[in-house]
């Protein structure tokens, strides 16, 4: 069987998606809109994303997320993790969940943010507030494509690229 790409060596058309968002910054970072993660998580909250989402926001969609070092000169992000997600304030509510607590990838995040990245995300709206449209728009990105930081569709395996 033929191996998947790896979504951070491919590119994906922008048609339906947002602009990608800086959501979180490492510690170090100085600035003015900051504010601190939850306990025990590292860096802090950009205010970027309070403003961030429009009302189709408010219903089901797809996200990704993104990590990227300017500090290193790296300005393109590389694509880590695929998501869904149609519950109240859908896409809004769960981007500020991860940048507070982490949810389910916490222990990657603060990794990433230990390691001088920033992490940015993207989102696409289903338009419409059905949960099965959200998962078949992400079932279809991870049938075709590798992810590094998600499990399904990937072997139940993990790829640590933020080195």
């Amino acid at each position: 069987m033929r191996a998947k790409p790896r979504r951070e060596r491919s590119r994906l058309p922008r048609r339906g998606w947002s602009k990608w968002i800086k959501a979180m910054v490492p510690d170090y970072t100085a600035g003015k809109n900051l504010k601190r993660r939850g306990p025990n998580q590292v860096g802090f909250i950009s205010s970027s994303i309070r403003k961030a989402f429009p009302h189709l926001a408010q219903l089901c969609g797809i996200y990704e997320w993104g990590a990227k070092r300017p500090l290193f000169g790296q300005h393109k992000n590389i694509v880590v993790y695929l998501g869904n997600t149609c519950k109240p304030k859908a896409l809004q509510g769960r981007i500020q969940s991860y940048s507070r607590n982490g949810s389910h990838k916490a222990d990657l995040m603060n990794d990433a943010l230990l390691r001088g990245y920033e992490l940015w995300f993207r989102f696409k709206p289903t338009r419409v507030r059905r949960k099965p449209n959200a998962e078949r728009m992400e079932k279809k990105l991870l049938s075709k494509y590798n992810y590094a930081g998600n499990e399904r569709n990937n072997g139940n395996r993990v790829r640590n690229i933020l080195r």
